[in-house]
């Protein structure tokens, strides 16, 4: 880094002319004025130059670029300590700034209290909007600890930066000379919002975007593996989280929920009298299949139909077949939400990219491709060999299928991307833009 090489330049100086402080007076001045100097702006940095350490010169230069995007609302700070003339103050200002620093890395920079009080209105609870953030406790004393040891700036702050391979590129993207202020603002609000995922030690992760409605494989921080999705509807929003998928079942029965089953079965059952068995759809007390078994008739339903009644004390399951709601295919990430992955029959809504087509689901995300994934997964994630599965699949007898180590897997909000090296832009479908706001 050129600032570290001027300090080295300046210590060799020092110690080679250690008899006369004149000449080494005399070439600070020329290293202050030197026009290869990529402070020459803020010449305070250089004029004390020699009384900081070498971390503390590493973080200025780390400041000048904000390379990791975190000084946000600190960048008026971080200029008052340029021209401090005591070196003294300008360590001691820059240690408390190095805390600040880092707490921005980590938990963002958007004012994340707002934001929770501004989903806490009932029109925005009423769309069922969550949007799950993942903050660190940084130890202070911990954290200073490292600052003055032995360890460079950059492994500190690498350690609380976005293991997200778009991270540093969207960052490299913020040019106010080639965006509108719009744009440029939508871009920033992006970047903070990576640094809310709850990363694990893995490159190896799943991202399900909800703006682009798709999926999106990475390994070893490399995109490898990418296909359509179809998100949550406007109204039934799917959550925006991280988790880890954990297994995934072949031939799954559907439990299907109370509301759909109030908007759509019971009135297309009231219609057709052979609806549930072409849907092969069983009625049961619960959703276990050994519950107590119903048949349509024995249950007078119109009562359930009004709009005051929530619950339903049956249960809908859908059995196995190629006409079920979940496909063949579900793969399931522990969240609050009931959400997960699946196979559908309704392939033909990934050849349109029309909002109204690809925002369709109550909330789970339906897969392009799940057949691709299953193979993948039992390749490198089970036990079990892909001829194996492939036969429980082909046989439509239900399995799960356990992972033998844990993926990864983010449902994000990314309305700004980087495709083929360019930034793309998206629709603010769910309305993340407008409540979320950066806090400087």
């Amino acid at each position: 880094m050129k600032i570290i090489k001027i300090l080295a330049s300046i210590f060799l100086i020092i110690f080679f002319t250690a008899c006369s402080s004149k000449i080494a007076d005399k070439n600070q001045m020329k290293l202050k004025n030197s026009q290869n100097t990529i402070f020459a702006e803020q010449e305070a940095i250089i004029k004390d130059i020699s009384g900081l350490t070498y971390k503390e010169v590493e973080f200025l230069e780390i400041l000048q670029s904000d390379k990791y995007a975190s000084l946000c609302g600190s960048k008026d700070e971080f200029h008052k300590i340029l021209h401090l003339p005591n070196n003294y103050k300008k360590s001691k200002k820059l240690e408390e700034l190095f805390y600040t620093y880092t707490k921005n890395l980590s938990n963002s920079c958007i004012n994340q209290s707002a934001f929770k009080k501004q989903l806490k209105q009932k029109k925005y609870k009423d769309l069922n909007q969550d949007y799950e953030v993942y903050n660190v406790n940084i130890n202070k004393s911990k954290l200073l600890k490292k600052y003055h040891s032995d360890i460079p700036i950059k492994d500190i702050l690498d350690k609380y930066a976005p293991r997200h391979p778009q991270f540093f590129e969207l960052i490299k993207k913020l040019d106010k000379n080639s965006l509108s202020q719009e744009k440029y603002n939508k871009l920033r609000l992006n970047i903070e919002r990576l640094k809310l995922l709850k990363y694990s030690n893995s490159n190896n992760f799943i991202q399900l975007n909800i703006p682009t409605h798709n999926f999106t494989f990475y390994e070893d921080g490399k995109k490898t593996k990418s296909f359509g999705t179809v998100v949550g509807d406007k109204n039934t929003q799917t959550p925006i989280l991280s988790s880890k998928l954990v297994y995934f079942i072949v031939n799954p029965t559907w439990n299907i929920p109370d509301s759909i089953a109030k908007k759509s079965i019971i009135p297309k059952a009231l219609k057709d009298k052979n609806y549930l068995k072409k849907k092969n759809i069983v009625i049961r007390k619960s959703y276990k299949l050994s519950s107590k078994k119903y048949t349509f008739k024995d249950i007078k339903w119109k009562k359930y139909l009004k709009t005051n009644v929530k619950y339903i004390p049956y249960k809908f399951i859908q059995l196995p077949s190629n006409t079920n709601g979940m496909g063949r295919m579900k793969f399931i990430f522990p969240n609050n939400y009931a959400v997960y992955m699946h196979d559908t029959i309704g392939t033909w809504r990934f050849k349109s990219s029309k909002q109204k087509i690809r925002f369709t689901s109550h909330g789970c995300v339906r897969l392009e491709h799940p057949l691709s994934l299953m193979k993948y997964l039992s390749k490198n994630y089970t036990k079990y060999s892909y001829t194996k599965i492939r036969k429980i699949y082909d046989s439509k007898k239900t399995d799960t299928i356990r992972l033998n180590k844990k993926l990864p897997i983010h449902l994000t909000y990314q309305t700004v991307q980087i495709n083929n090296g360019k930034l793309s832009f998206y629709n603010d479908v769910y309305g993340y833009d407008k409540i979320q706001k950066l806090n400087f």
